[in-house]
């Protein structure tokens, strides 16, 4: 069972003087082979045990992390020599991918159903519609799967292949083909909104994609350079853009004209926040969850924006897990991906040298995914933030009846006992679902 430390008194902010670390700690790490790491991706069981899906150039990980700070491996499945993958989850199943130097695994797909037992099914291999992409996407709201720049079976390559994977284990090709604005690196879909960005074409394109086989263009827009990655805040009114290339600064983008025939939608700004004064910083990939926006951002680490002013994004936390280059810049080297949808708060990162890294926000943070701890019983009235790393003793005092924090927080599991003056109150979590 998860531990949870509830905030109760007085809590005390720890001074981090040390540039490459912000209000995010790293609790632990999973280092398993000298090769490089690729991509991440998360899943919970149905026993709210928490995983990370990850790769090196010749495998794929499946990594127990409900207990952040002890990442403990569960399975492994070599591949194809890769570093390039891809991962995503889709009820009780994972699907991944790999690219580059003629890659053969096609769509991999595992069975996650017996997790909580520590068992994973490799299901099958599917090389129909392509032996290699470069990223995947699940829309769940319409059991599908989208794959990018996709190598056919023979000769040749398509922008775009879309899966129905209502069965998980036998998908059924829905479409397969080219939409135009050229090299479409990495998308995202939300409600049949195909969020593309276009590498060489330099342009982030809107479709609807409800009919596959009628993609239409809802909004393009240009002025990007080297466009790689895109997401949303959950109302679809701003999104943040990456440019993958050195110095190139994160778009913020006013989405509020996308459904208007008559205006587009625009750059409204951008953002640049290098730890070190050396030039060559390169950012990766990019996600949101509520009011906060997090980015892998290769030799710079993780860094997480507050975007509570969604046009203003303020730098809130960072923690660089790839401190070699120093106050120099060298390129493609860090912080791959990140992955900040688990509803513990557990934060997963991919280094390409150092593999998965398992971090956490300080509790000045205020994360707004994280769980609520209701105490009403033994505090009338009162409702405490959770927490996932603070911990601390605690004293009962017989005078008042009353629990204190000796120091920082008090260390408590779902349906704790007290014992003491209060006999005995429970901790009732609401849930805590990311909202994007």
């Amino acid at each position: 069972m998860r531990n949870l430390f509830i905030l109760i008194v007085v809590l005390f902010q720890f001074s981090l003087n040390a540039q490459s670390i912000l209000n995010m700690q790293q609790l632990g790490d999973f280092d398993w082979t000298t090769d490089e790491w690729s991509d991440i991706w998360g899943y919970v069981d149905e026993d709210g045990n928490e995983y990370a899906i990850t790769g090196t150039e010749d495998s794929i990980y499946f990594i127990d992390v409900t207990e952040c700070s002890n990442p403990v491996l569960k399975f492994q499945h070599n591949s194809y020599t890769q570093i390039w993958r891809d991962f995503k989850v889709y009820q009780d199943y994972a699907y991944a991918v790999c690219d580059g130097g003629g890659c053969v695994d096609g769509l991999r797909i595992y069975d996650m159903t017996a997790l909580p037992a520590g068992n994973i099914t490799y299901v099958s291999g599917i090389t129909t519609w392509f032996t290699r992409a470069h990223n995947i996407y699940i829309d769940e709201s319409s059991d599908r799967l989208y794959a990018c720049d996709v190598y056919k079976p023979g000769p040749g390559k398509d922008d775009l292949v879309i899966l129905d994977i209502s069965n998980p284990t036998s998908p059924t090709l829905l479409y397969k083909g080219a939409l135009g604005g050229g090299y479409l690196h990495d998308l995202n879909v939300k409600n049949d909104t195909i969020w593309g960005s276009f590498f060489t074409g330099d342009e982030l394109r809107v479709y609807d994609a409800t009919d596959p086989a009628n993609i239409t263009l809802i909004e393009s827009l240009g002025g990007m350079d080297g466009a790689h990655a895109h997401w949303n805040d959950a109302e679809q009114e701003w999104g943040y853009l990456i440019e993958e290339k050195a110095n190139h600064t994160i778009n913020v983008i006013d989405l509020a004209n996308l459904n208007d025939p008559n205006n587009d939608i625009s750059i409204h700004s951008q953002i640049w926040d290098p730890l070190s004064a050396g030039s060559g910083l390169i950012a990766h990939n990019l996600f949101v969850v509520n009011d906060y926006l997090y980015m892998s951002h290769y030799e710079d680490g993780v860094k997480v924006y507050d975007i509570s002013t969604r046009n203003a994004p303020v730098i809130a936390a960072y923690n660089d897990i790839y401190p070699e280059n120093g106050t120099n810049y060298s390129g493609f080297e860090g912080t791959w991906g990140v992955y900040p949808f688990l509803p513990s708060g557990c934060i997963l990162a991919s280094d390409i040298t150092h593999g998965l890294n398992t971090m956490q926000l300080d509790w000045t943070i205020a994360d707004t995914c994280t769980p609520e701890v209701d105490i009403n019983t033994a505090v009338p009235g009162g409702t405490y933030s959770a927490s996932n790393h603070l911990t601390s003793s605690v004293i009962d005092d017989p005078f008042y009846h009353t629990i204190y924090q000796a120091e920082m927080s008090i260390n408590l599991e779902i349906g704790f006992e007290v014992r003491g003056t209060v006999t005995s109150f429970e901790a009732v979590i609401a849930p805590c679902v990311p909202n994007n």
